[in-house]
């Protein structure tokens, strides 16, 4: 039996570019690490190759592409989890998604296996240099919390708190008022924007220290 080393090298890039993707998911601590992509990239590149020797020349490679797209469209979905308000998992699913499309890029015949290459270096690139930007930007820029204020009594006015959270350098996009639950008083909710530099600690103790506050919470 003759091996097919172009099939094999083919396989063995793939591999190989989507363990690259996979490491670097892996090292950062994601669910959906080194195995995963792996094996997302050699599976779209193994069904690209197979498609080629059952279509021949006549066929529609195309086909198969779409259900390699949208097949891992579902196993991305599984990457990503939901905790409150916020969403995680985004990337990990977009990296998946082009560790397929990179796989497919390789299984193809034709120029698309250079393509490939590129594109990993590219993901890499992003993955590991645009989430050192984003850290950077992070500490400078501006964070979106909210503030959940329990006052003792309905006489607790609004105003001192607003105060309080603006001499910490914040900004109140909005306020909520309610009726508290468990307390006679009111329960305020505060959607703030935090300088990514600003100390939480201080600003939750200044807007304790208030007269008639009951309790305070940051999200």
């Amino acid at each position: 039996m003759d091996i097919p080393w172009d099939m094999t090298g083919r396989m063995v890039l793939a591999t190989t570019l989507g363990a690259a993707i996979g490491l670097e998911r892996e090292l950062h601590g994601h669910p959906a690490g080194l195995r995963t992509h792996i094996l997302v990239s050699l599976g779209a590149a193994i069904a690209a190759l197979v498609s080629r020797q059952i279509m021949g020349s006549h066929g529609d490679p195309g086909r198969v592409a779409a259900q390699v797209v949208a097949g891992v469209g579902f196993l991305g979905a599984g990457a990503i989890i939901r905790e409150g308000a916020s969403i995680k998992g985004l990337t990990t699913a977009a990296s998946i998604w082009t560790t397929a499309m990179i796989g497919l890029a390789v299984g193809v015949p034709g120029p698309t296996m250079s393509m490939g290459v590129v594109a990993t270096v590219i993901v890499l690139l992003v993955l590991w240099w645009l989430h050192r930007l984003e850290a950077y930007i992070e500490t400078r820029g501006f964070r979106s919390h909210t503030i959940e204020v329990q006052t003792a009594s309905m006489d607790c006015a609004a105003a001192p708190i607003i105060a309080c959270v603006e001499a910490h350098g914040a900004t109140v996009q909005a306020m909520d008022i309610e009726h508290a639950r468990k307390h006679a008083g009111r329960l305020l909710r505060l959607h703030v924007k935090t300088p990514g530099s600003a100390v939480h600690s201080a600003l939750i103790a200044s807007i304790a220290a208030v007269p008639g506050v009951h309790s305070v919470a940051l999200d």
